[in-house]
């Protein structure tokens, strides 16, 4: 009875610890991504563990699937370092990207529910009303999630996991240019053409409208960075 009673407080202590590193990592992500923790800022993890009233532990197990990522770097006996934003790597990037997101547009026409078209239909309406407001930096945000949402809707988790992750790497670049981006009103257009693409279940056309709207999109950006 009591070898069992250790089993099952280890089992839900190391389900907490999970838990607490699994925030961390969002929190920590979110910062890196907002620029809260700027490209090359050294971090200093104990005040982070108490910035975010979590522990150093899972703060540290946190980084080190940054570190994966790519966020963040980590260097033996002398800290861990937010990941400087490296144009050569972006381009690479966005060339993953490209193939990746034409495929989740595919997948997305032929296997989207209707209530994730809906849904879809709804944060673009939404992305609509941050743009005539101007709320560029929580536009980005909306850009971000319907994305995700294509990737979701595309039904394959490997392929939804690849992209987010690229997607962290996109971000950053985005909220250090978004102040000097001037197409956003016709990335919209692009977003409703290829949303409809899927509508009408051509999976060929949603592939390539969303090919061309990272291909300009990139070209913007390169434009003025």
């Amino acid at each position: 009875m009591l070898s069992t009673s250790i089993l099952a407080a280890s089992s839900q202590k190391r389900k907490q610890e999970a838990s607490l590193s699994a925030t961390a990592y969002r929190l920590i992500k979110e910062q890196i991504i907002c620029l809260t923790l700027p490209p090359a800022a050294l971090i200093d993890e104990s005040e982070l563990a108490r910035e975010l009233g979590i522990g150093l532990t899972p703060v540290r197990q946190a980084l080190r699937r940054l570190a994966m990522e790519n966020l963040v770097v980590i260097l033996p006996r002398r800290g861990t370092l937010v990941a400087d934003l490296n144009l050569s790597d972006l381009q690479k990037i966005y060339e993953i990207r490209i193939e990746l997101e034409g495929l989740a547009c595919r997948l997305a026409a032929e296997r989207a529910t209707p209530a994730q078209i809906e849904q879809m239909t709804r944060l673009l309406q939404d992305a609509l009303l941050l743009r005539a407001e101007g709320e560029n930096r929580q536009l980005l945000m909306a850009d971000h999630q319907l994305h995700m949402l294509i990737a979701q809707t595309a039904h394959n988790e490997f392929l939804e996991e690849m992209l987010e992750r690229l997607y962290g790497h996109v971000l950053r670049l985005w909220n250090v240019s978004i102040h000097r981006v001037s197409g956003l009103q016709e990335a919209l257009d692009e977003h409703n053409q290829i949303l409809e693409a899927i509508r009408m279940r051509n999976g060929a056309e949603a592939s390539q409208l969303m090919q061309q709207h990272i291909r300009r999109f990139q070209a913007e950006f390169l434009s003025i960075i």
